[in-house]
Order: C-alpha cells, then sequence, then structure tokens
C-alpha cells in the first residue's frame, strides 16, 4: 500500500474541502475503492483514495517557550 497507519499526508484532491490539508492516516482497507481513513480533519470519519493523498512532512515537534 502507498501509505500506513501513522503516516501524516496532504490531501490533494482538488474538489475536496480540505485540500492542501494535512491529516494521519488512522486505519487502512484494502477492500475498499478509498482505503485510507484519515483523522484530524473533521470529526466524523474521512476516507481517501491513494491518488487523493501525497505523503506530508512529520508535524514538528513542539518546542518550549524561553521565559
Amino acid at each position: 500500500m502507498k501509505f500506513k497507519i501513522g503516516d501524516p499526508v496532504r490531501i490533494i484532491a482538488r474538489g475536496c474541502k480540505h485540500f492542501d490539508q494535512v491529516g494521519t492516516v488512522i486505519d487502512v482497507d484494502r477492500t475498499q475503492r478509498f482505503p485510507f481513513h484519515i483523522s484530524g480533519l473533521e470529526d466524523h470519519s474521512l476516507w481517501f483514495g491513494p491518488n487523493e493523498l501525497v505523503l506530508a512532512e512529520a508535524p514538528a515537534p513542539a518546542t518550549e517557550v524561553a521565559r
């Protein structure tokens, strides 16, 4: 499969309201047309196909604020 659970991915489906946003793969169902379950974009399930996603850079770790 193109992506695995835990991968950060960017939505590249231009017709989608989540275009150019980054989420995380939380499930993969190889039997479905849209096998990648993405979290971090909505409160409900969002599933995308392999041609609608690209691997994104992992979010930068939080840094401590200097006092």
